[in-house]
């Protein structure tokens, strides 16, 4: 194999792109997941590039080397000149004087014009008729310039005319007719690869993104996305109960949730922790997309039903900071849930029941709410069940 068919250029972009199906292995691998998969995509790009500037700065200079061709051309031509002078050998006169050079030795006096011209063209020396013309054609040329009608005769000094420097990049490669095909179909296969590379990176990052976004330990970058979407991927559990050490804060917990589209009601003991969550919260970076999160009062000014229509078209979130409403809407939620599950409707997007009292939901009524929620597209997110279950050591 001829390894002047690429450049080194083109040699990288071939190793990054094989170096693509490891990184994969590799992310499917390890536990938890990292950015492996992002790593495979920017390798492809990288050998994107190198491989349009392989393709356009080296393959592309590439010609056929026609050295030996005509050198070939060539020998035939003298082998023609020396069976014709072996023809005519022997019609003429076997006299050869001391003054007499080499072209003396045909005695072309006595030869027919057609002889003569066919022996003409065998001369190197010899000016052919239409060249001539040619010449004299040009030597008599008129010029019809406008500065040759006016007289004119200046001439201009001080400037040359600067003559283009070639870059060695434009030079010529020459090669074999065989490897300048092989060439060109190794390039074209590797660009062809490095697009369908690009392609299945992007995929893979696609759905390892949605197989994410339903496991706490391994989710990130939440994004408005329809949550039959990603459940598809991963069911969702309707019951799920905060680790005891969490990756997020959880106020950080409720922004997530935000962000990924769905909406929550807050239910907690903490009278600071809800005032701190009672802002106006946004669905994408940079505070775009305001989403009102409101506060619930125990004089029932707002009441369960509204809260749940409003959770339900997810046109905003709640926060509750009191143990005997969270009971009563709790309890609520799950007459309305079983309304719904009759009727086999759904909500668009997860809603999040986030309870956060140090009274552990009754078994029964959790029971409960992890059949209707399933249905219906509902969620509990317990906070302290973790330290029921494992009490920290004081």
């Amino acid at each position: 194999m001829n390894w002047e068919l690429f450049s080194t250029v083109g040699y990288v972009s071939i190793a990054l792109w094989l170096c693509m199906p490891l990184l994969w292995l590799l992310h499917l691998l390890r536990r938890p997941r990292r950015w492996l998969c992002f790593v495979a995509l920017l390798l492809g790009c990288m050998a994107m590039v190198l491989a349009k500037v392989n393709s356009q700065t080296y393959v592309n200079r590439i010609q056929v080397d026609r050295t030996q061709q005509i050198a070939d051309q060539l020998a035939r031509h003298e082998l023609a000149r020396r069976a014709a002078h072996a023809e005519r050998a022997g019609e003429v006169a076997q006299i050869r004087f001391a003054e007499d050079d080499g072209d003396d030795f045909f005695d072309k006096s006595g030869m027919d014009d057609a002889d003569l011209q066919y022996m003409r063209s065998f001369d190197k020396n010899v000016t052919p008729q239409w060249k001539k013309q040619k010449k004299k054609r040009s030597a008599n040329a008129k010029d019809d310039s406008l500065e040759s009608q006016i007289g004119a005769t200046e001439t201009h000094q001080g400037v040359e005319p600067e003559t283009p420097s070639e870059d060695a990049s434009s030079e010529p490669i020459f090669m074999s007719g065989t490897d300048k095909l092989a060439a060109n179909r190794l390039d074209a296969a590797n660009l062809m690869i490095i697009r369908v590379m690009l392609g299945l990176a992007l995929f893979f990052v696609v759905i390892d993104y949605l197989y994410r976004a339903n496991r706490y330990n391994e989710a990130y970058f939440p994004l408005p996305l329809p949550s039959s979407w990603i459940d598809t991927m991963t069911p969702r559990d309707p019951v799920a109960i905060r680790p005891a050490s969490p990756r997020r804060t959880l106020l950080r917990e409720l922004r997530t949730f935000t962000r990924r589209g769905e909406s929550y009601v807050f239910m907690t003991d903490d009278t600071h922790t809800a005032t701190q969550a009672a802002v106006t919260a946004y669905r994408l970076p940079l505070n775009l997309w305001p989403v009102e999160v409101v506060a619930v009062a125990d004089d029932k000014a707002i009441d369960d039903d509204f809260v749940f229509e409003t959770l339900w078209y997810c046109r905003g979130s709640f926060v509750v900071d009191s143990p005997n409403r969270a009971e009563q809407m709790l309890a609520r939620f799950l007459e309305l849930l079983a309304e719904r599950r009759a009727t086999h409707a759904r909500t668009r997007q997860t809603v999040h029941i986030v309870w956060d009292i140090a009274a552990p939901v009754p078994q029964a009524m959790r029971q409960s709410f992890a059949n209707l929620g399933r249905a219906t597209g509902f969620a509990l997110f317990l906070c302290r069940e973790a330290d029921h279950i494992h009490p920290r050591k004081q």
